[in-house]
């Protein structure tokens, strides 16, 4: 099995791309101390933050493209599932180098704080 250097997931032998997020597989064992950086990429790709929805997700890819931060956006839904999964856990994640977490997380606290006080404004009270 391969794992992907990106996201982690075990794809086959085989396979030259991850079926998780479509990065390039290598195609010999890659060396822990010749890895070559990815555009800017200070590190493995680690959860940075969980997404509630879709909206949110791409939200987020836009801002973190337009900042020149590595990442992939890593949805939960399943088709087997129709989506239920998401219901619960939401709607997926962001992998990241840790070095981004914070900016990261402070783009995401700005987002979520914009879609409160736009749907939860003073006419939200009406009882």
């Amino acid at each position: 099995m391969k794992t992907c250097t990106y996201c982690g997931r075990e794809n086959e032998d085989q396979a030259t791309q991850c079926q998780e997020c479509g990065s390039e597989l290598a195609q010999r064992p890659a060396s822990a101390e010749n890895t070559p950086t990815e555009s800017g990429a200070t590190g493995r790709f680690e959860k940075v933050a969980v997404l509630d929805n879709e909206v949110q997700a791409e939200l987020m890819d836009g801002i973190l493209s337009g900042r020149d931060i590595p990442h992939i956006m890593q949805s939960y839904y399943d088709s087997a599932l129709d989506g239920l999964f998401q219901a619960g856990k939401g709607w997926g994640v962001i992998l990241a180098p840790a070095s981004f977490r914070e900016e990261i997380l402070a783009a995401l606290a700005d987002i979520k704080r914009q879609s409160q006080s736009s749907s939860g404004g003073p006419e939200g009270n009406n009882a």
